[in-house]
């Protein structure tokens, strides 16, 4: 599965989203912090669009971007 960085607001946002892609990624997921964007980000391997929008969901917000 492609890697992919999401890129969010705040800082604060970065552990939501987190534990929120867990949930949603029945199988698991591998997600790491990216620190060489100038906003927060992570990098997500292992999830699909749909299931990023489920995470979104969970979280209660959407990422800024999703770049693949």
């Amino acid at each position: 599965m492609k890697e992919k960085v999401l890129i969010l607001k705040e800082m604060r946002q970065v552990k939501v989203f987190k534990d929120a892609l867990r949930k949603a990624v029945p199988g698991g997921v591998e997600v790491q912090e990216d620190h060489g964007w100038p906003r927060p980000a992570l990098r997500v391997r292992g999830a699909t669009l749909g299931q990023i929008l489920a995470a979104a969901t969970w979280a209660g917000f959407e990422p800024q971007a999703v770049l693949e």
